[in-house]
């Protein structure tokens, strides 16, 4: 295995840990780093298999532990809204300057959006605790508001804690060591 393939698996295996502990551990319902690593990964793996395997292992792994979803309605919207986050870090990849930062705070606030309007559908649309008419979906979007508010918040916050920590990477790879402008200053004397 050569050194690149050591370190996406290295990465991989980081972020997937990361997914899976924040999804075991979260603090309140849906305060989770999922979009956040989900939307990393997309951005640092150089081939699209990675990404998508990255939050498909974290779903599947802490569902392992996790309680059941109501219905595979439900547990097929859960992991189809990983693409919104794997979207945005893949365009986030080819972007620089003002459109990279504009994809990165996407990253906050549209996978929430998406996963609330979404999934909730689902739950409504899969035989629930909720009538089958209009008024039912509206009463089930209201019953979610606070996941909502709570998954909004999460991804806020892990996505400006991933994104600090890779501007840190980068400024630190981008950045001379100070040995080697040692080393220069000594060869100019």
């Amino acid at each position: 295995m050569n050194r690149e393939a050591r370190q996406e698996l290295v990465v991989f295996t980081l972020l997937a840990t990361f997914g899976v502990v924040g999804r075991w551990a979260e603090p309140s319902w849906n305060f989770t780093p999922l979009a956040a690593i989900t939307a990393l990964g997309a951005f640092y793996f150089r081939r699209l298999l990675p990404a998508i395997l990255l939050p498909s292992a974290v779903l599947v792994i802490s569902d392992l532990v996790l309680p059941a979803h109501d219905s595979w309605p439900v547990q097929v919207s859960v992991h189809l809204m990983s693409v919104i986050p794997l979207a945005l870090g893949r365009a986030a990849r080819r972007t620089s300057g003002w459109k990279q930062v504009a994809c990165w705070g996407m990253c906050g606030l549209v996978p929430a959006t998406a996963f609330f309007v979404v999934t909730n559908f689902a739950v409504w649309a899969a035989k629930s605790l909720y009538a089958p008419t209009l008024a039912g979906l509206v009463d089930c979007y209201v019953h979610a508001l606070p996941f909502y508010r709570t998954m909004l918040a999460g991804d806020v916050c892990y996505v400006s804690l991933m994104t600090a920590c890779l501007a840190a990477a980068q400024l630190l790879e981008s950045k001379p060591s100070t040995a080697s402008i040692h080393a220069a200053q000594r060869d100019a004397s």
